[in-house]
């Protein structure tokens, strides 16, 4: 076969698979990553033999790792790290250290060398970040609690990746010890990283201002392609990686205002080109594998998700999270993830592990990857049975024990239709907010969500306190009572001058009497007036511009819907 002809049928075979796939798994409400990976094995080598050499599709896989870490470094930018930063450095920092150092010492008893046991460790620490966020967002559960925490998490994972590309190309080099080899890695990774930010924000901020003011959309996207693949091409000749590139340049542009429109040129191609990227992935595991070696690679898969799920709820309780929220976010994060298919690329996997080791390692990370899912709704299950309801007659519930939203937060001062609606506005941008309300059904809807909802009556200086109201950065009254709101307004004014109050009424005839009351903004009831009020609680937030039009319309558009 003529090297066109054979490049045109694998990339036939990858689009077939991928499309046949997707719709299948879509009707059964099934994950697509884990149709890929199912796809992959079956087309491969070691079933169907479709595509018999998978390095031919090397270049394909390739493609999908790229779109892949430019779109993790596209959320990335440090604006959120900063806003999520208790739980990034405070869950996540000792989540893979504690996590990796127990695999290195077990890879190492095993008798790896003293590099290869580190990087194993080092990848099996990392959860999957495009798995936890699809069962996140179906189940729409990022913005509870534990998905906030889930999600700070594998922020600080990903921010990890750079280091372990880094130190997977310098790995296995001849008169350096793994200390050296880590250190020097780490260096490069704050240089790295302090170089992304500067010329994020002095450089090609103002370079897409100018490319946006000839609003030409080919112009803009062949620029992002254009910053990409240059950033690729550049750590690839500095004897680093190409991925490394993709993912340090998807850091930059979240640096810069435009990276919302960035991500939806790319967002048609980002899921197929992910779909590859896993098809390429389940090629490479053989089944025969998995038969010849079933008891080793269930051990091995139970000793990954036991021991990553305790240590994870251990950190957890130890930040005083709630048992729930801890076993939650335990189960989630306890498979494997896509970035040790990355990292154990096959330039970096020949020289540290054999290839029986590799295809043992690849099945027991896709069987983990395949349990997220399952692993997610028995900690739902385990919730819902156990976890004790609050129930009415009581003066007013406080924030659990170890609550972070108690500063820079947003106030929700009722709980009903309106409140409703901000609250989800503010969920899409991971805005902390609290919520309280006197009505016990709204409550219990609220908490079955998993949304901080409280009982109490915001026109009592006492439960302002206990919900933070002195660290608020705003409080937003849409109470249905207009002299309930009033006095609202006004006991906030008294003994919390400095926080702005946003108040929405039914019609225009009180909007000067809460004016008069200190109100900063007074909106009438309307679904427009409800998105305006938003767009200014986001605007307090200090939300960009763009990303709250973004949302905004978003949000629109599915109330349209």
């Amino acid at each position: 076969m003529l090297i066109e002809e054979l490049y045109l049928y694998n990339i036939l075979a990858f689009l077939m698979t991928a499309v046949g796939i997707l719709f299948l798994f879509q009707r059964f409400n099934i994950s697509s990553i884990l149709g890929y990976l199912v796809a992959g094995i079956f087309i491969g080598p070691h079933v169907l033999n479709i595509i018999s050499n998978p390095q031919e599709t090397h270049f394909l896989g390739e493609l999908g790792v790229i779109a892949l870490l430019f779109t993790l470094g596209l959320d990335l930018p440090f604006q959120r790290l900063k806003s999520l930063q208790k739980h990034v450095f405070g869950i996540g920092l000792p989540q893979v250290l504690l996590t990796g150092a127990c695999f290195t010492g077990i890879a190492f008893w095993m008798g790896f060398s003293s590099g290869a046991a580190v990087l194993l460790g080092a990848a099996l620490s990392l959860s999957s970040t495009a798995m936890v966020l699809q069962v996140l967002n179906d189940r729409r559960e990022l913005a509870t609690r534990f998905g906030r925490v889930s999600f700070s998490v594998l922020l600080f994972q990903d921010l990890m990746v750079v280091l372990l590309l880094i130190l997977a190309t310098s790995l296995g080099l001849e008169g350096s010890s793994v200390f050296e080899e880590l250190s020097y890695a780490a260096f490069k990774t704050i240089l790295a990283l302090t170089l992304i930010i500067g010329l994020g924000r002095f450089v090609f901020r103002p370079f897409y201002r100018a490319i946006s003011i000839h609003k030409n959309s080919e112009l803009f996207m062949g620029t992002t392609f254009l910053l990409v693949l240059g950033m690729g091409y550049i750590t690839d000749t500095l004897g680093l990686s190409m991925e490394l590139g993709a993912f340090l340049a998807g850091i930059l542009l979240a640096e810069t205002e435009y990276r919302h429109q960035v991500e939806a040129d790319i967002q048609p191609f980002r899921g197929l080109l992910l779909g590859i990227f896993f098809i390429s992935v389940g090629m490479e595991i053989d089944i025969e594998t998995l038969f010849n070696n079933f008891s080793t690679v269930m051990l091995f898969l139970s000793l990954v998700v036991v021991i990553k799920a305790f240590l994870v709820f251990g950190i957890a309780r130890i930040f005083k999270l709630g048992n729930f929220t801890s076993l939650r976010v335990a189960l989630l994060l306890a498979g494997g993830g896509e970035f040790v298919f990355v990292i154990f690329s096959p330039s970096v996997a020949e020289k540290l592990l054999s290839p029986e080791t590799l295809s043992l390692l690849f099945l027991v990370v896709t069987l983990s990857m395949a349990l997220t899912p399952l692993l997610a709704f028995l900690g739902k299950q385990l919730e819902d049975k156990f976890q004790i309801r609050e129930v009415p007659g009581l003066p007013h519930l406080s924030p659990p024990e170890g609550e972070d939203v108690l500063k820079n937060h947003i106030i929700i001062a009722g709980f009903g239709r309106v409140g409703q609606m901000l609250a989800d506005i503010l969920d899409a941008r991971l805005i902390h907010y609290v919520a309280v309300d006197v009505d016990m059904n709204r409550i219990a809807e609220g908490r079955a969500q998993g949304r901080p909802v409280f009982y109490g009556d915001v026109k009592n200086v006492e439960v302002l306190k206990a919900i933070g109201a002195e660290n608020a950065k705003a409080i937003v009254i849409t109470l249905n009572h207009v002299p309930s709101s009033v006095r609202a307004v006004t006991i906030v004014r008294r003994y919390f001058p400095d926080i702005p109050v946003c108040v929405r009424i039914k019609d225009h005839k009180h909007r000067d009497k809460l004016a008069n009351s200190g109100a900063h903004l007074v909106v009438p009831e309307t679904v427009e007036p409800t998105i305006q009020l938003a767009g200014s609680v986001l605007n307090l937030m200090e939300v960009p511009g763009d990303e709250i039009d973004q949302i905004i319309t978003k949000f629109r558009r599915r109330v349209e819907e």
